[in-house]
Order: C-alpha cells, then structure tokens, then sequence
C-alpha cells in the first residue's frame, strides 16, 4: 500500500543552494518586468472550460507566485520567472500586432491584416486557442481570420489549430507551416507519441498539486494545461529560405530555421510592422538542445546559425520589436539585437566546449561537470536555466556527435536496471545496508548520490517502502533546489509517484488521429507488430478506403508489417471501409464485428486474418512505470 505521505520543508542545504542564487544574480535588475508588462491591453479570462464542462485552464491557480520573497521549497531564480511568467493578458507589441501570454505553454501571435486577422501559432489545445480568440475580439475588430502561420512542429505550437479555424469564414484559408512540418509532427506524435507523452508528464509536473511545494511552472511558460489537441496539415510548407510573400496583404519574409529547437522551424519578418518573430530559438532562458520527454538531440551549430542569420538580416532593416513565441518581446532594435547575440553566444559557447573537452577525452558526463559560463553569459537574465539547463545540454552536444557509449569497454554491454541493482544491492550487503549508508549521506545533504544509490535498492525490491520514502525525500530537496522548472517537475514527479503510486489515466482528449495521413497510421500500425508473436505468420490484407479513393496491401512477413499504396491479386482479407472506422479499428476503439454491423466496413476472403492481425498489436499503456520496474 502506498505511503501517502506529504511533503517536508527545505532542509539547511537547500537554504544554502538558495543563498548562492541570491548572492550571484541581480534581483534588484527590474528591466524585465517592466518589459513584461508593456503594451498591456487586457487579462486573461479566469477559466476556460471544455465542452463537457470540466476547467481545461485556470489562471487563478497561478496567483501564488505574486508574492515576495521566495518560498524556501522554491529556488529564487525559479520564483523570479514564475512571477513573470505570470504577467499574462492580451497585449500590444506594436500597432497592428497582438500577443496573448499565459492561456497556455505557447504563446499566439495576432497580426491584423487587410480584410481579417493572421493568428501565428495555435496553442495546444481547442479550448486554449478559442479563449485566445474571445480575448482578442474584446478589444480589436471582429475580422475573421485570414490566416494560420505555425511556427514549428511541436504540438504547444499547432495543437489548437481547429478552435482558430473556428473563427474562419471557411475551412480552406492558408495554412502556412516551414518544410518538413507534417513528417516531423507525425514523427513525434504518432510513433512516439506514448512514451513521449508520459514523460512529458513529468517534466511538466503533470501530477503535481500547483503551488510553492509542487509545479511552479514549466520554464517556457506556465502550463500544458488540459483541453483537446488537434492537428490539420498546412495548405504550404515553406521550402524556399528568406522567401518573401503577401499574406493577406501583409508582407512576410520567412526564414528557415530546420533542425534547430524544432526539427521543422522558422522565423519571420514583417515588413508592414517592421516586427521579426524567432519562433522558440531565442527566448528568456536556456533553452533545450535535448528535451527531457524525450526526442532526438538537435543540432547546437544549426541553432547557432539560425540566430546568428537572424542577428545579420535584423541589422540590415528596420527593426520595433522581437517577438519569441514563449516570452515577452525585446522592444528596440538596440535590445533585441543584444537579446539575440546573448542567447546565440550561450549556444555556441556549450557547443564549442563540449566539443573540445570531448576532444582531450573527458566523458560526457565529466564535461558535464566541469563546464560553466562565463560570467557575462551566465548572469544575463535571459541565459538562465528555466528549461534547458547547462548540465543536460552538454550531454546532448556530445551525445549528438558521439552518441551514448563512452568509449570504456565497460560501458559497452552493461546489465540493465534491474540485473544491475541486484548485484549492486548484494555487492554492499543488501538494502538495509545501502539505506543505512545513505541516510548519513542523506544528512550530510549528499541528495545526488543518495538518489543514485537508492534507485537500485528500489529497482531491486521495488515494494521495500523505506528506501522508497527515502529516494522520495531526496528527490524533493533536489527538485526543491533546481533552478530549472523541467528539472523541479522532474525530481518532484518521482518523488510523488514513489510516495503515492502511478495512477492510471484513461482519458483520451486528442483529435490528432481525424488527421493523421494514412502513411502515417500504418507506420504506427508497424511499431504495434509484437515481432515474437507475429513469427511465422503471414498474412496479406487489402485496404480500399472509400472516402479518399485509395487502396493499400498491408503485408505480414517475417515478424514485420510492410505495406504498399497498391492492390494485388488473391489477398487474404479485402476491406472496403472508411478511413476514421479503419483507424478506430487499428487503435482498438471498434471492432470488425461493429464495424460490419454499424455499415462501415464490407470484407471479402477470409475475414479470420483480418482479427489474427488484429491480435497481434500491441496496446500501449500511457502509464508505463518510470522510477519503479
């Protein structure tokens, strides 16, 4: 039976992390609340609800983090941008162009054009984006919008896209996206989307009670929040760099920024406003080169190059104000240059030492040690570690161009986990031995190495509820101690799943998959493959989908799903069948048998092989243990 205890106070050493924060910043530097709260037009609506009635965003939750000083169980830096973060509303960057900041992770851009309005980026959910557009009709003309910009392939940026197209005056207005957006966001979301949810879960601190003790908020912004995310392909994807075009009788220069933040990403200028947008390549903080959900690592020089192209075209036009899809704008030409040459000079500064310390052959995790910034970089506002933080950005530089072996033939076939954490438990004699050790070590505040010791006593007996408690308390004072927001929600989500248990989580709220190309779906449909129990199988399937006119064979051989965009003689099972039955069938929402029954699906051959196909996918559970086996 879980444990539920509560969490404790910050210890003497986490004061004393504290104390070299408020010793090595300047928080008496108030320029960026000032920044923060220029152009204010109006607040945010305190609540917004989704169609069954149930608050998908609440601002007022957030109203904590106005006072002073920090709480103990929060690191000043961390508060410092908490209270920003807060500084939420409708807002004017310059005549013309509108800012909405805290109705969710991301924020929206609003750029009025000739006959309508063109929202750039989407926020996450339908409810978020619709509140958006209310905000925004309070106070400015009520022109429907023109046009849809998404910036990049990250869902916080597109995943509303169907509560702004509510607002068009039809379905079919541009939607402007940069080259390769539809591939990466189906590479994420819909092959990785499982996993990637899950341990998105706790980098935002999803389970978090929200307050001084649990989630102050997720770095780049508040929170996901909770609503129903969607997805519709972009009538363009931008292919040509530094292209220039008319959207709605507005002038746009796109640049293309790929493999950088967002493997599909770019900025823009607008020459009407005289406004540049960098999407989330310059921010108010350290970003990330390697995100803690879990992606590929990008590339720290692209990144680099991107900004620094940025810095070379903004000193060639006029310039009002730099606008960043995650942080309030830097106004002037004088600051948002000085903004972007900080952040580009942080990136390449990590890169390049990275690099020349794995050259003299340190460790990824020795460099991760030994680096620090330089002082002019270290203590810019904008540089510190809200997100990304300088420890895990190095390792993925090295692991980017070096990947995760070290290079120590130790290192090259290690036990896993759990065979590890038993030799490790029975080489110090045994859990009571290990956790008597580490509770001195816990005492002396030694929470890193207590952390990574009890992990194998709990790998090893996951139910032994002492080690358990006591991984758990280590875990707070480093999330208590963070100065990360990600690293907080990451340390204090493991904390209160070894304290309280995983809680299963059934709720389904995406409307991705209605738009998901078929490509895409039986690339999920291949990963589903149980190859074990698919070994010696074969079987032949012809899909004809009777709403786009397109027919497939899937192919079961050799323990792997192929399939082809064509039909062939004598299949096993022929479908004729809509494509959203086809998906519902695939995911495990509907049945053949339904299917059948409700009109949707007519088979021919032999409908046996059709549910022995079935039978071979996977489900995959959201909730998948992560600090317990």
């Amino acid at each position: 039976m879980a444990n539920e205890a509560a969490s404790r106070s910050a210890t003497s050493f986490t004061k004393k992390v504290h104390e070299h924060f408020y010793n090595e910043l300047n928080f008496e530097n108030k320029q960026d609340y000032e920044e923060a709260k220029k152009g204010f037009i109006a607040p945010l609506e305190t609540k917004v609800f989704n169609d069954e009635g149930e608050i998908a965003w609440d601002i007022e939750q957030m109203k904590f983090i106005e006072q002073d000083p920090a709480p103990e169980t929060v690191n000043p830096s961390l508060w410092r941008n908490g209270q920003l973060q807060t500084i939420t509303g409708l807002f004017e960057v310059v005549e013309g162009v509108y800012q909405v900041r805290g109705q969710g992770l991301a924020y929206t851009i609003l750029i009025e054009g000739k006959t309508g309005v063109i929202v750039c980026d989407t926020q996450s959910t339908i409810e978020s984006a619709k509140a958006v557009m209310q905000l925004y009709y309070k106070h400015r003309p009520k022109k429907p919008v023109s046009a849809i910009i998404i910036s990049q392939s990250h869902i916080d940026h597109y995943g509303g896209i169907h509560g702004i197209l509510h607002y068009a005056e039809n379905a079919n207005i541009p939607i402007i996206a940069p080259e390769n957006f539809t591939k990466e966001t189906m590479s994420e979301q819909v092959l990785l989307g499982t996993i990637m949810s899950r341990r998105a879960q706790y980098q935002a601190g999803a389970m978090l009670p929200i307050g001084p003790t649990g989630q102050i908020n997720a770095g780049i912004g508040l929170d996901v929040g909770s609503g129903t995310i969607s997805f519709k392909a972009p009538t363009t994807e931008v292919q040509e760099n530094f292209l220039k075009t008319e959207i709605d009788g507005i002038t746009f220069q796109f640049q293309l920024a790929l493999n950088t933040e967002a493997p599909s990403e770019m900025h823009f200028y607008i020459h009407d406003y005289k406004v540049m947008f960098a999407s989330e390549n310059a921010n108010r903080t350290m970003h990330q080169i390697y995100t803690l959900r879990g992606a590929k690592p990008r590339d720290a020089l692209a990144w680099v190059h991107a900004l620094d192209t940025t810095i070379d075209f903004c000193e060639n036009v006029e310039l009002e104000a730099l606008i960043m899809i995650h942080a309030w704008p830097a106004f002037g030409k004088e600051n948002a240059l000085y903004h972007l040459k900080m952040q580009r000079d942080m990136y390449k500064f990590m890169h390049d030492q990275t690099v020349r310390l794995a050259n003299h052959g340190y460790t990824m995790d020795e460099i991760a040690e030994a680096i620090q910034l330089p002082s002019t970089l270290n203590t810019y506002w904008g540089n510190r570690g809200y997100y990304g933080t300088l420890k895990h950005n190095v390792k993925a530089i090295y692991n980017f161009y070096l990947g995760y072996y070290s290079g120590n033939p130790s290192d090259l076939n290690p036990l896993p986990q759990v065979e590890s954490a038993q030799k490790y438990v029975q080489y110090i004699g045994g859990a009571s031995k290990v956790i008597e050790q580490a509770r001195v070590d816990y005492e002396k505040g030694e929470y890193r190495w207590v952390a990574q010791i009890l992990k194998h006593v709990v790998m090893y007996e996951p139910e032994h509820e002492e080690a358990k408690q006591l991984l758990a308390d280590a875990f707070e004072q480093l999330g208590f101690q963070a100065e990360s927001a990600i690293w907080r929600n990451v340390y204090l989500s493991g904390a209160h799943e070894l304290r309280h248990g995983v809680k299963s989580e059934t709720k389904n709220s995406s409307k991705m998959l209605n738009d998901v190309p078929v490509d895409d779906f039986f690339k999920l449909l291949a990963i589903k493959l149980n190859g074990p129990k698919a070994e010696g199988i074969t079987v032949t399937i012809h899909v004809t989908f009777t709403d786009i006119t397109e027919t497939y064979t899937l192919y079961v051989e050799n323990s792997v799903l192929t399939y082809k965009a064509a039909a062939v003689d004598q299949p096993d099972a022929a479908l004729t069948i809509d494509k959203a039955a086809f998906y519902k069938i695939g995911t495990g929402q509907l049945t053949p048998e339904q299917a059948l029954a409700d009109g949707h699906l007519a088979i021919s051959g032999d409908s046996a092989k059709l549910n022995e196909f079935l039978e071979l996918l996977d489900t995959f559970d959201i909730m998948s243990n992560i600090v317990t086996p």
